[in-house]
């Protein structure tokens, strides 16, 4: 009984206990699969590998982040420029503000011009620095999501794992402050430069608004009344003095921009040293071929006028009269410029070449320009300026009227319209000076000698490119062994009419740019020839059409002409005709595929359009241009086929000549008779065609003879043998043939064959050679009947 209360007692004792100890149990149960839970992910098929490539990844960003930011972005253009900028808007905001009583037309165009290079410079670096600056952003963006990748969270948690990947880790955090670091160093340099660039962008805007109201301002009142009439005008001007000491500080500071404009626009300099290079190494060239050749007598017949040797001056004048086409907006100080240059280039030509009364003519021109210039820095003009203007504006005037005699060729007839410009507008100068319009005054006065000054330069810019080609011309012959001479004259026609527009052009931009309403102009011709126009679901501009329709021409032309690069002329028969007809009908033909195909282009027509016209015209091949398609594919065939060249003696049909042209649908024959027949090239492919000199220019010549008495036919075949033997046009290689035709006891009929090299000069040959055999036999007692 006691045992049992005992046993009892301790079951009891021992349930509490297990009671109590229960919840710890279930408790620690809970417990153990959280801490067990690293080890269930390391477990897990595959997380170090994820592990490893997430480190790789983020080294490889951190270092591509570090390689950019460390070599920084392209800026240095921005950061050496952005100064001289600033202190060119600086200058025209004290120009406008300080100094706008000295300021005219011409000033303000140049600020426009500039003003427009500059605005269009910060625009290009304001998209720069915002595409850096978006690159950095996006750099910083990656950076700050690292930290919240899932696995890079569970790096932080579990030290096991941070110890072993230790060194990666170290590593990722070394280049990840030195990313940041330098990534927000580029970040505040890249974002003080586009605050400036855009402070000094929208400064820029206002300006040119400025600029703008005022040219429109000045315009107004440059056909107004400025000053009094001429005749109440003050003898004094207290404000002359402080004025002048304005215009001084004014042009220092315009000085500086234009500097800044021809350090811009450097590309402009090495384009006109590349004209003159090509042009004086083109001449130079063709000279030196023709001295090796010893026919120098050929240029002192040619009497060119401006072309030498050595031709430095002409290749600088050909360049400087090049210069306006490089910029199409250009200040008008640096039209000044170019064109004092190429004054001075002139001057040292025509010293050399022209005669001492047409020299004297231009030396007063450039007196009238340096007076024009001198007089148009003159703000404020007192009495006795404007009496001196006057009185220049009326020696112009007469000036004028005693050079018109004068004018020469080439373009003889705008010259001399020219001429009754510059005097138009000097009697207009005269007028606005008298009744107080003197901006007008000196504009049109300057306008009409830059006017006659340039048109001169053009002239005698299109006499050197003529005379180049005639150097050309004459340097490719000789090559070919050619020596005798030929008619430019026609084809110098030709190519002063494909100079003539872009004289024309170029005199245009020179005088409405010194009447300061070229930039006007040019607007309006852009908005015609660049407005959009629609027929039906085609869209097209006026300037596209015109470029079709000039590069079609150019193309025609140059291949019609491109053969006198290489000496072809417009010779007779008996002319020597070199013999590369396949190379340049292949050159003629590239030139028309390439023009039709940048005709094509330049009308911006869509591909879809462009297959209609093809089919268009294949369904017209159908219907009626077989023929004309025939001859162009057998032009191509003759190109690589090559049956015929330039000069072969062929025949074709009933036609027998030398062929002096071979085109792209038809080819010429020149008969001894001296006429031109063409001759289709598909008839020249389908027809027989029979080429005496396809692989030399050998012919048989056969001539007959009578002789008595018979007993002397020997001695008479011995004569004639040693008569052709020596002939220079007799072939010595092939043997002399004297057959018997009929004999008889008292006569007896020779027939004489023998070989000639030259084909073209069969008859002139024969007829020498009979000459000379009958005098032989003759002297030898022998009786030709």
């Amino acid at each position: 009984m006691q045992k049992s209360i005992s046993f009892q007692h301790h079951t009891f004792w021992v349930t509490l206990l297990c009671v109590c100890l229960a919840p710890l149990a279930l408790s620690a149960q809970s417990i153990r699969p959280q801490r067990d839970s690293g080890s269930v992910n390391r477990g897990r098929p595959g997380f170090a590998d994820s592990i490893l490539q997430k480190i790789e990844h983020v080294q490889q960003t951190l270092t591509r982040i570090n390689n950019v930011t460390e070599e920084g972005f392209n800026t240095d253009e921005i950061e050496q420029d952005l100064p001289d900028i600033q202190a060119n808007v600086q200058i025209i905001q004290e120009n406008l503000s300080l100094y706008s009583s000295v300021l005219n037309i011409k000033n303000l165009l140049m600020f426009q011009v500039l003003m427009g290079d500059m605005q269009q410079r910060l625009s290009d670096w304001r998209s720069s620095l915002f595409r850096y600056n978006k690159e950095l952003v996006t750099m910083q963006l990656e950076m700050r999501n690292f930290g919240r990748d899932d696995v890079f969270q569970q790096l932080r948690k579990d030290t096991l794992l941070q110890q072993l990947y230790t060194d990666q880790l170290n590593d990722i955090k070394k280049n990840w402050r030195l990313a940041r670091k330098s990534a927000r160093a580029n970040m505040a340099h890249i974002t003080t430069l586009q605050a400036n660039v855009s402070k000094n962008y929208f400064a820029l805007v206002e300006l040119q608004d400025n600029v703008r109201d005022r040219i429109r301002q000045t315009g107004m009142q440059s056909f107004g009344k400025e000053y009094n009439y001429l005749w109440q005008v003050a003898d004094s001007n207290k404000t002359n003095v402080q004025l002048m000491e304005l215009a001084s500080k004014s042009y220092r500071g315009q000085r500086k921009m234009l500097g800044y404009y021809f350090r811009e626009h450097q590309s402009n300099w090495f384009w006109l040293l590349l004209i003159a290079g090509v042009y004086f190494f083109w001449v130079f060239n063709a000279y030196r071929r023709i001295k090796r050749a010893g026919q120098l007598e050929l240029l002192e017949e040619a009497r060119f006028n401006y072309v030498n040797a050595v031709p430095v001056l002409a290749a600088l004048v050909v360049a400087l009269n090049m210069a306006p086409f490089f910029d199409l907006r250009p200040p008008s100080s640096y039209v000044e410029m170019m064109q004092f240059f190429l004054m001075l280039a002139l001057t040292a030509l025509f010293w050399r070449n022209w005669p001492r009364r047409l020299f004297y003519y231009w030396v007063a021109i450039v007196v009238f320009y340096l007076l024009f210039s001198f007089t148009n820095a003159v703000i404020t003009p007192k009495l006795s300026t404007r009496l001196w203007l006057l009185a220049l504006n009326m020696a112009s005037v007469v000036f004028g009227w005693l050079l018109l005699p004068n004018v020469r060729p080439p373009m003889r007839k705008f010259t001399r319209m020219v001429v009754y410009i510059y005097i138009g507008l000097n009697l207009l100068a005269a007028l606005c000076n008298v009744l107080g319009r003197i901006s007008m005054a000196k504009i049109m006065g300057t306008a009409a000698i830059y006017s006659l000054v340039q048109v001169i330069a053009l002239s005698v810019f299109t006499q050197m490119i003529t005379e180049a080609f005639h150097v050309q011309m004459l340097s490719s012959r000789v090559a070919e062994g050619e020596k005798q001479l030929f008619n430019y004259q026609r084809i110098q026609a030709k190519l002063n009419q494909l100079l003539s527009f872009g004289v024309v052009t170029c005199w245009l931009i020179i005088f409405t740019t010194n009447l300061n309403i070229y930039n006007y102009f040019l607007r309006i011709v852009e908005h015609v020839l660049t407005a959009p126009h629609k027929i039906g679901s085609t869209r097209f501009t006026f300037w596209g059409i015109i470029l079709l329709i000039a590069i079609l021409y150019l193309a025609n032309t140059l291949q019609k002409y491109i053969g006198y690069f290489f000496g072809e002329t417009e010779e007779g028969f008996g002319a020597e005709i070199s013999r590369k007809g396949s190379r340049l009908l292949m050159i003629r033909l590239c030139v028309l595929t390439v023009g039709f195909l940048l005709a094509i282009v330049a009308t911006g027509l869509p591909l879809d359009k462009i297959t209609i016209v093809l089919g268009a015209l294949g369904v017209g091949i159908g219907l009626g241009l077989q023929n004309i398609v025939n001859n162009l594919i057998s032009g191509i065939i003759l190109i690589f086929e090559r049956p015929l060249q330039l000069g072969d003696y062929v025949e074709i049909g009933e036609n027998k000549g030398r062929v002096r042209d071979i085109g792209i649908r038809a080819s010429r024959l020149i008969t001894a008779q001296g006429a031109e027949i063409v001759v289709p090239n598909g008839d020249l492919l389908s027809g027989q065609l029979t080429n005496w000199t396809l692989t030399n220019n050998h012919i048989r010549v056969e001539m007959e003879f009578t002789i008595s008495p018979t007993e002397k036919q020997e001695i008479a075949r011995q004569v004639i043998t040693q008569t052709l033997t020596g002939h220079q046009y007799v072939m010595n290689k092939m043997p002399v043939e004297i057959l018997f035709i009929s004999i008889t006891d008292e006569a007896c009929q020779l027939r004489v064959q023998c070989w000639i090299n030259n084909i073209a000069a069969e008859h002139t040959v024969r007829s020498a050679l009979l000459f000379d055999i009958y005098q032989a036999l003759k002297g030898a007692d022998v009786e030709v009947k």
